[in-house]
Parts: C-alpha cells; sequence; structure tokens
C-alpha cells in the first residue's frame, strides 16, 4: 500500500477533529463541564490516544470547538439580519434560523449558552478575546435591528435578552430532548413578550 499523500493526510486530520468536536459538544450537553477527554474519545469512536494527538486538554479543545462556532453563528446572523427588509420579518428569521443552528449544531449552542453565563466554566482570562467578538459580532448586530423597535428600551440589552429568551427555550428542547423545536411558535412568542407592542 502507498503512503497518504499530503491532502489525504490533511482530509483524514479535519474529518477527525469535526468528528471529536462533535462529540465533544454532544458530551458537554451531557456531562457538563466535567467532561474528560476519555468521554470525548468514547463518544468519537476514537482511541484515547488520538484525542490527545489533536488537543492536549479539554480546555484546547473547547478552543477549537467555540471559535469554530463563532463563525458559524457569524453566518447565520449575517443570513438573518443582512439585507433589506421590514424588522419583524428579519428577526423572525433571525429566530428560525438560529434554533435550527444550535439543533444541528450543538456547538453553536454552547457558545451562546456559555457566553450568557460570562464563559465563567472556563479558566482565566482566555475567553476575554472571544467574549469580545462574539459582542462585536452576534449582539451588535442584533442590537442594530433591534433599534428600529425596541422604544426607549436600550437596543443592547434588547438583544441580550432576546438572546437569554432563545437560550432557556432551546435548553428546554436540547437537555430535556422534547420534541423538535418550532422556530416559527419562538419567534411569535418570543417577540410578543419581548418587544414593546409585541410581535406586530
Amino acid at each position: 500500500m502507498s503512503p497518504r499523500t499530503k491532502e489525504q493526510n490533511e482530509e483524514i486530520r479535519a474529518i477527525r477533529i469535526q468528528q471529536m468536536l462533535r462529540a465533544a459538544a454532544q458530551v458537554y450537553i451531557d456531562k457538563g463541564i466535567t467532561m474528560e477527554m476519555r468521554d470525548v474519545a468514547a463518544q468519537a469512536a476514537l482511541g484515547y490516544g488520538t484525542v490527545y494527538h489533536y488537543y492536549k486538554n479539554k480546555y484546547e479543545l473547547f478552543d477549537d470547538l467555540l471559535w469554530c462556532a463563532l463563525e458559524q453563528a457569524k453566518s447565520v446572523t449575517e443570513t438573518a439580519l443582512g439585507g433589506g427588509g421590514p424588522w419583524p420579518e428579519r428577526l423572525r428569521n433571525y429566530i428560525v434560523l438560529m434554533l435550527r443552528q444550535w439543533s444541528e449544531d450543538l456547538a453553536v449552542f454552547i457558545l451562546y449558552k456559555m457566553s450568557a453565563e460570562n464563559f465563567h466554566q472556563l479558566p482565566g482570562g482566555r475567553y476575554r478575546e472571544l467574549s469580545e467578538r462574539f459582542h462585536e459580532e452576534l449582539i451588535l448586530p442584533l442590537a442594530e435591528v433591534l433599534r428600529e423597535c425596541a422604544g426607549e428600551r436600550s437596543p443592547e440589552k434588547a438583544a441580550n435578552m432576546l438572546i437569554g429568551s432563545l437560550v432557556g427555550y432551546a435548553g428546554l428542547h436540547i437537555h430535556h430532548q422534547h420534541e423538535e423545536m418550532d422556530g416559527d411558535e419562538a419567534a411569535e412568542t418570543l417577540l410578543a413578550g419581548i418587544l414593546p407592542g409585541g410581535s406586530r
């Protein structure tokens, strides 16, 4: 058998990393930050040594997971809120697309959940830059749309309230494995509760 090419090795590396990140997200949902690297290896159906070959510890793995999730979340945010259209339509799109993304990629849900908790579960100040990027790239674009309808309320406060409500709603389904999330129903309920005059 001929040795693998550099391209083949890179492809295998990318596949294994995605395998480990998906596994880590599921293990975190099941066990929280007490998760161990051996749990990730078991969930990913990989050898214990293989996981350690890529990541020295679970916090290094979380670095990768959260930064990748930030890029995914940014893409969804730009898709939902970018372009024209009335603000109710953009906000509904945002809620529906974000909940769909969270159900398909638990890492993005974890990013929002950890951000709402100020990354307090993770050691040191290593997530300061991530927190700043989260605010700049995910909170502020939402706040700009909410500025059109927030009345006297701070748009950033309204954005954080909406995201916190979404995290709570999604958490009920993700952690307790309730029925599939209904993005349209969530949008109607959350907008009615957060915005002046309801969802209009």
